[in-house]
């Protein structure tokens, strides 16, 4: 197959999302299939400016998207975000054309719903006719692209679940292929006895739950002299980050922008429970390398976690519960038993997220897909 991806973030291996594009598009390559991709900085517009991003992206998507098309014939395309709706609509229009699939890292309109409620619309008239207008426009390009692409492909059952129940699509057009894991993650060995340590992995940012993390972490480091807390992968300087603790808590807990894998994974398997109160995941690669280090882990329903055992696998908790939330930590904290089960029981669940076995069963349904007659009508397969 020939196949060209466009994706709305970049190709950065340090990122979830960039990690992903980069192995999922690279795995089919070296299936043989010929697979070019393209990041923000091949298309965006104007890239100086700060406002208007996604009309920008899909302005510039449009334009290299058609030159791309009369360059060579392409059996499929698949779209990272919805940025690329308005391209999506157009050539869904065309009676003949590339198969077009909506490969989302992370389902926009989830992803704002979830916003709408930790960040307020601003109170002021002008204020609020504007962040109106561009939640509107937002809302619109994910229509185009999910309802415009004829298969649909999530990272967790949530985001699937959620563009069958808007009937999107039939939902054998639609299909979970989760991300695999690095190596330096798969690799760590099953560990019993662990420092007591807590840990949270990710940007300092409000949709990460940064905004319950802190209270919890502070009743908990103020109430146990013992525990240590480590912030790995912040994406902020650590005293930005130790300014949200009291002064007396910052010798107990240690920031780390940014690690390498092998240290990272080292890290996560001294400590006995991850932390992960985000408030919106597409996956959420940091819980399953966490839990594949042997983590007990303490998270929301959604991405990954949302399709996790309550009290086998993790300990799950209602967004922006802080009392839950510190109940699921302390109990882990507590009883030794328990926080093997939930580990155990976790590490059990990240055996299957291999790079190889999801990259062919990505492949799998691409084949199916580009050789079956396609739903849209009058298009058939080049």
């Amino acid at each position: 197959m020939y196949i060209l991806a466009f994706t709305n973030s970049p190709l950065d291996p340090r990122s979830g999302s960039g990690k992903t594009v980069l192995n999922y598009t690279g795995g089919l390559r070296s299936l043989g299939h010929t697979v070019e991709v393209s990041e923000p900085k091949d298309y965006e517009w104007w890239r100086s400016l700060r406002r208007a991003s996604k009309v920008r992206l899909a302005g510039g998507a449009w334009s290299l998207i058609h030159a791309k098309l009369k360059a060579q014939p392409v059996d499929l395309m698949e779209f990272y975000g919805d940025e690329f709706g308005p391209s999506i609509w157009q050539l869904s229009q065309r009676p003949r054309r590339p198969f077009l699939v909506a490969h989302t890292n992370g389902l926009e309109m989830l992803a704002t719903a979830r916003e709408r409620s930790y960040t307020p619309a601003p109170l002021a008239p002008l204020g609020r006719l504007y962040h109106d207008l561009v939640e509107k426009s937002h809302d619109w390009f994910s229509t185009l692209a999910f309802a415009s692409a004829d298969a649909f492909v999530a990272l967790c059952e949530l985001d699937r679940k959620h563009v069958l129940n808007l009937g999107y699509y039939p939902e054998e057009w639609t299909a979970v292929v989760e991300p695999g894991l690095d190596p330096e993650y798969l690799a760590v060995p099953w560990r019993g006895e662990r420092e007591e340590r807590i840990v949270f992995t990710g940007s300092w940012i409000a949709r990460k739950g940064v905004d319950t993390l802190i209270p919890v972490m502070t009743g908990l480091l103020s109430e146990r002299p013992q525990l240590q807390f480590s912030i790995y992968g912040a994406g902020t300087p650590p005293a930005v980050v130790l300014s949200a603790f009291p002064a007396e808590l910052h010798p107990r807990i240690q920031v780390f922008p940014r690690l390498p894998e092998k240290d990272l994974a080292d890290g996560l398997a001294r400590a006995q429970v991850f932390f992960f109160p985000t408030q919106y995941e597409g996956f959420g690669i940091a819980l399953a390398e966490a839990m594949a280090c042997g983590c007990a882990a303490v998270t929301t329903r959604t991405g990954f976690g949302a399709e996790l055992r309550d009290g086998e696998e993790a300990l799950l908790c209602d967004f922006e519960d802080a009392p839950a939330m510190t109940s699921a930590l302390t109990r882990l904290l507590d009883d030794y038993t328990l926080r093997q089960r939930i580990a155990q029981g976790g590490w059990q669940r990240t055996r299957s997220l291999t790079w190889e076995a999801n990259i062919r069963k990505l492949e799998a349904l691409y084949r199916q897909w580009v050789v079956t007659p396609q739903r849209r009508c009058g298009v058939e397969p080049r």
